[in-house]
């Protein structure tokens, strides 16, 4: 009820502020739940044994939403139209669940996983990667509708999938998934809330009885265009998640939207004003907002109109990084290297900041990482802002890198420090299974483990003043082994010379 309201604003099953009322223990030993339009009521078997009661609440969601597809678009119950109507089910059962945020049942894109209907603990479908069930269809094809519903849903469940999340391999509230497409090209994700609300629209609004997979993909980009417009990059992603079930064609996204002039490598010498006019574009209307990071000492940006000013008040080479937000919250960066020499020329080192992008919040600018590494994944909090570098965590056998060269002033001193998050699933208390590695060029600063987790972040530092007048690379290197998680969570990173 909760989900359904706050969520589309539905007032119930029927929309109608009438609750359904739920019936449990029935019969006996009974290895089912089910939802019955006739009594317009929940029914809850006790499972094998009566001993593991299908109660569970991805399948509660999944039962009751039977009901909502029943008083909407009323999909028939047979060939492509029922395998639509089951993962209707599935996707509404995932969304509640992940709505409800229960730490004993935590959100996932596995269905059943608690009830343990198969007797050895594997869920009773998958979303990521359908057919790893044994019997459910990954893709569409001209035969799928043949299928029992149960198995043809696995083409819808999984471009729900890949319309939330995207291809490939990521963990997701502790839960691996890697998923495919049907030919090989990568989807981007637009998150799980876009998606629901474009499902439910196409459902209540553009779906009928008969409805097969491609008059689904064509409700949906309908539903899209309706909610987001025809030209956003959610109606490309509802286009090209369907792509990648071999469902239509692939749509183009729009670019990012913005644009910003790079202004090339500036110099400027202590206690001389500056002026520096950023420039930039947006294929959106509305204003733009101007931020930026790492400008030298004295020098501020002006949000509305990205024109940079004030006096610099420290010498030191800065790595400036500039990034301008359009009306719909798409990003622009522009970064270059700002030298501030002294007025008298004395070679005095002073207080600066040498890492580019040093908080990962213009995402891989600077850096050089392994695919996925740097990101807003909302499985690891970051330290601060948005992004944070998440080396590890797949509870398989993983390495992940993430590294930047760094030129340190002859003369200076310098600290290296970062903030460091671990978690892991491991058990042990002895022995070091998954490790991290920092280093800087060949020396190793140190080394973490599974035996080093601990809650929230600690700040790490190592002296770098032996690299003076030479440029170094800094390198985390996380290594994992074939079972049992570790995540090495890596933010706000510097080098501070003085």
């Amino acid at each position: 009820w909760d989900f359904y309201k706050n969520t589309f604003g539905r007032s119930g099953i029927k929309n109608n502020g009438v609750a359904a009322y739920s019936r449990t223990h029935y019969g006996n030993s009974y290895v089912n739940a089910f939802w019955d339009d006739s009594c317009f009521c929940m029914t809850y078997g006790d499972g094998s044994n009566n001993a593991d009661p299908l109660t569970s609440l991805d399948v509660a969601g999944h039962e009751m939403s039977h009901g909502v597809t029943s008083n909407t678009a009323g999909l028939n119950y047979t060939g492509e139209s029922g395998g639509l109507n089951e993962a209707t089910s599935d996707i509404f059962g995932t969304g509640v669940e992940f709505y409800a945020n229960n730490s004993t049942d935590v959100g996932d894109y596995l269905i059943g996983e608690k009830i343990d209907i198969n007797g050895d603990g594997t869920p009773l479908r998958y979303m990521d990667k359908p057919s790893k069930d044994g019997g459910s269809a990954d893709s569409w094809y001209s035969g799928v509708g043949n299928l029992d519903v149960h198995y043809s849903s696995g083409p819808a469940n999984h471009m729900f999938y890949l319309l939330s999340e995207g291809s490939g391999s990521k963990v997701i509230n502790g839960v691996t998934y890697n998923s495919p497409t049907s030919d090989g090209v990568a989807v981007t994700g637009i998150g799980r809330d876009k998606a629901l609300q474009i499902w439910y629209k196409a459902l209540t609004t553009y779906m009928t009885s008969t409805t097969n997979y491609a008059s689904a993909r064509t409700a949906a980009l309908s539903a899209a265009g309706a909610l987001y417009g025809t030209s956003s990059a959610e109606y490309a992603a509802v286009g090209n998640a369907f792509a990648g079930i071999a469902v239509g064609g692939h749509i183009t996204p729009p670019s990012s939207g913005v644009t910003v002039t790079n202004p090339g490598s500036q110099s400027s010498t202590v206690g001389t004003a500056v002026s520096l006019q950023i420039s930039a574009s947006s294929t959106n209307s509305g204003s733009l907002s101007y931020a930026a990071s790492g400008l030298p000492t004295g020098l501020s940006i002006n949000s509305s109109t990205g024109a940079i000013s004030g006096t610099p008040t420290t010498a030191g080479t800065y790595s400036t990084t500039v990034t301008v937000t359009d009306s719909t919250g798409a990003t622009g960066t522009a970064s270059f290297t700002w030298t501030v020499s002294s007025s008298g020329g004395g070679g005095t080192c002073t207080s600066s900041q040498l890492l580019t992008n040093p908080g990962f919040e213009s995402g891989s600018t600077g850096w050089t990482a392994t695919s996925g590494v740097i990101t807003t994944d909302s499985g690891e909090a970051s330290h601060a802002g948005s992004y944070k570098a998440w080396l590890d965590g797949y509870g398989s056998s993983h390495t992940d890198t993430l590294s930047q060269s760094v030129t340190v002033p002859s003369g200076c001193k310098a600290t290296f420090t970062f903030y460091l998050h671990i978690d892991t699933a491991e058990t042990t208390t002895s022995t070091a299974y998954d490790k991290l590695t920092v280093t800087a060029g060949s020396t190793t600063l140190a080394t973490y483990s599974n035996l080093n987790k601990a809650t929230g972040y600690t700040q790490k530092s190592f002296d770098l003043s032996s690299y003076a007048g030479t440029t170094v690379t800094l390198k985390w290197s996380g290594v994992e082994d074939s079972s049992l998680q570790t995540s090495f969570v890596v933010d706000d990173t510097a080098v501070t010379t003085s």
